[in-house]
């Protein structure tokens, strides 16, 4: 069988999980000689740097070097015009096929026909596989299931196939692999920097339980209505042995877990499982996403077993109102203040998530959010984000209806525009309204830059003092967020990172966990200089 060459490409996300996992899953096929290249890499949204044309010469000689049949694209909403603008280059330069698969191309399949011949609509695993076969035996592939194609001025729209039921049949990610490129400051790397990374993510599970009305999960459901259960599970001893593979690889630096499940813990046979297995096998501190409904005392007894870490969740806002009737999504106040105090009694880390730039929120909502903040305990650990009006979301069907947004900020230009500028919420002089003012004033609490006392008396008392306060508080939150935000100085400046990191280290009290960091990274130095004196 004459070798047939695939090169996926993963835009802005080094930790692209479906592209590594289609990579191990195509580098086992009979034949198939397969490359991945990750173009650029953006940990953080608000500093989204556009692609230069020294990197898109980069690419394109790559694509003409591996002379590939078939290029796919995982494409995220975001990054659409780079898929696009590189998805031409290809078809300029070269004779490869083009495929998108990924979120976009699965939501909103119609805006993205015309930038590739064909389309992987759901999970991909399945419909790729058999599309290569096809095209190795140079049958005919345009009645594969999930496929939608472009075929003599036609489209031909195939119906989707089942969800994998079976996770435990999917290889593992790929890690390190030598048919991996990196392309990033208009250079071409080969390392896969995520060798060096000391925490490993896993993913254990796919499927959200929940249909909040900003998330993907709200209109995924509807797609997969009909084609099997949308929440499953690796096993437990899949999940074990990933941990171990990665903790062997050579060089391996990792010493903590970060699990990227939706709601992990749902299963409670599975987390019975977990516990025992986890604690003796691994060991390893470890981290894990859920919902607060899915905690209980049970529950963060056994996690802390097994060597819980840290809990994260989305509160998504501080009055119920918002979170339940506009954000779809449930959870109390008075029930998150309580597992927030059983979670940090129990000695463990609390992270939390809050939306913001929400039109649904006034002066009133925003001062009930800061009253249900201050009930917390410190040191806060929280990200801030500014809300996103993701094309055909159930949220921004009903911002429009009532009137917040127009139908340009809820278009795919709004979206690209706004999301990689402004992801996450930063302090800002202007507008200089109230609810500008509350806002800036709830970054500045849940970073630590300010006492709970002072917030009160700014926000919630009346009196002639509580306004000098809250213009104090204002200034300072902007002056703040200039440093310390995302894409502020203390993110572009490694020194500033040091000293910003430490002072937040002493004003929570931290003392140990300084004097650990300090050491590590004096050790990192000291090994550093040793290696290249060799």
């Amino acid at each position: 069988m004459k070798e047939f060459c695939v090169v996926l490409v993963a835009l802005y996300r080094n930790r692209n999980f479906p592209v590594r996992i289609m990579h191990s899953l195509l580098k086992n096929l009979e034949g198939v000689r397969v490359h991945t290249i990750f173009f650029k890499n953006s940990e953080t949204d608000n500093t989204f740097k556009p692609h230069t044309k020294k990197e898109e010469k980069l690419f394109i000689k790559l694509i003409n070097d591996l002379n590939p049949q078939l290029v796919g694209f995982s494409v995220l909403s975001p990054f659409f015009l780079v898929a696009k603008r590189l998805s031409n280059l290809v078809k300029e330069n070269t004779n490869s096929l083009v495929i998108w698969g990924g979120i976009h191309p699965t939501i909103s399949p119609e805006t993205c026909i015309s930038e590739a011949d064909m389309l992987c609509i759901g999970e991909g695993e399945g419909a790729i596989v058999e599309l290569i076969r096809k095209m190795q035996e140079k049958g005919d592939y345009r009645n594969i299931n999930n496929l939608w194609l472009r075929n003599n001025g036609s489209l031909i729209k195939n119906p989707m196939r089942p969800l994998m039921e079976n996770l435990d049949s999917l290889p593992y990610p790929s890690y390190g692999d030598d048919s991996f490129f990196f392309i990033d400051q208009n250079e071409v790397e080969r390392v896969d920097p995520l060798l060096s990374d000391n925490c490993f993510w896993v993913q254990a599970s796919r499927g959200c339980p929940y249909v909040c009305s900003f998330c993907v999960n709200s209109i995924l459901r509807e797609h997969y209505k009909g084609l099997g259960n949308y929440i499953r599970k690796k096993s437990v001893d899949n999940v074990i042995n990933e941990i171990k593979l990665n903790l062997n690889l050579p060089g391996s630096k990792v010493n903590y877990v970060f699990f990227v499940d939706e709601a992990f813990g749902k299963d409670h046979a599975w987390t019975d499982e977990f516990e025992q297995k986890y604690k003796k096998e691994i060991g390893l501190p470890f981290f894990v996403e859920t919902n607060p409904r899915e905690i209980n005392d049970a529950m963060i007894k056994k996690l802390t077993n097994a060597g819980l870490d840290t809990i994260g969740f989305g509160i998504q806002s501080g009055t119920d109102y918002i979170r339940n009737n506009i954000f779809q999504r449930p959870g109390k106040n008075k029930e998150i203040i309580q597992l927030i105090n059983n979670i940090t009694q129990a000695g463990k880390k609390v992270t939390c998530e809050l939306i913001l730039n929400n039109p649904y929120d006034d002066v009133q909502s925003l001062k009930d959010s800061i009253e249900f903040l201050l009930q917390l305990p410190e040191p806060f650990s929280f990200t801030l984000y500014s809300l996103q009006y993701f094309p055909n979301y159930p949220l921004t069907a009903r911002a429009i209806k009532d009137n917040h947004i127009g139908l340009q900020d809820a278009s795919l230009d709004g979206l690209i525009k706004k999301a990689t500028k402004n992801w996450y919420f930063v302090p800002r002089l202007f507008p200089y309204t109230q609810k500008q003012i509350l806002q800036n004033i709830i970054w500045l609490l849940v970073n630590n830059f300010t006492k709970k006392s002072i917030v009160r008396g700014a926000c919630l008392e009346k009196t002639f003092y509580s306004k000098v306060l809250l213009v104090y508080l204002n200034f300072k939150a902007v002056i703040f967020g200039k440093i310390f935000a995302v894409g502020g100085l203390a993110t572009r400046s490694r020194v500033c990172s040091y000293v910003i990191r430490s002072s937040q280290y002493l004003s929570s009290g931290d003392y140990k966990g300084l004097f650990i960091k300090v050491k590590k990274r004096l050790s990192k130095n000291r090994l550093s200089k040793i290696s290249s004196q060799l």
